[in-house]
């Protein structure tokens, strides 16, 4: 009887890293995705800084370089086409991102963004637009606190 081989031991994942980091997005894909990415977010959070996170890089040198910078659509009706998927599956928190995203770069008023939650909820159904509704008006009262002017202070 002949001595079949052990077999290998599996790779240790570090093992299968390449000894200096390969970036996966070129550089300049990735500068134009973060200052699309602060446009379209407008300070409300922060870009993910290159380099960090494969996922952070595809996501700046896809969506935010190419897909949000194509000039076929504009910036707003990317954001209802976003808000609209995101009310699809119900993510109220990211909706409070991309909702206060829109009213604080003017691309839709308070009494759009309330409309907007109506219009969906006839499609995403009342449940699922429910959680939205409340952080619309989480969102706007925070805005309009914001930019509420400062009261004059009491002269004699």
């Amino acid at each position: 009887m002949t001595e079949q081989p052990e077999p290998a031991e599996p790779a240790e994942p570090a093992d299968l890293a390449p000894a200096t980091p390969v970036p996966i997005i070129d550089e300049d894909r990735l500068s134009r995705g973060a200052a699309v990415f602060e446009e379209v977010y407008g300070g409300v959070i922060p870009a993910p800084p290159p380099g960090l996170l494969d996922f952070a890089d595809v996501m700046l040198g896809q969506l935010f370089a190419e897909q949000w910078a194509r000039p076929q659509l504009a910036r707003r009706d990317r954001r209802l086409l976003t808000l609209a998927t995101i009310a699809a599956v119900g993510d109220a928190d990211t909706w409070a991102i991309h909702l206060e995203a829109a009213v604080r770069n003017g691309e839709l008023t308070p009494v759009e963004a309330r409309e907007t939650v109506i219009h969906l909820a006839a499609y995403v159904g009342y449940p699922r637009a429910s959680p939205l509704l409340l952080k619309t008006e989480e969102i706007l009262g925070r805005i309009e606190r914001d930019t509420a002017p400062e009261p004059a202070p009491d002269t004699p």
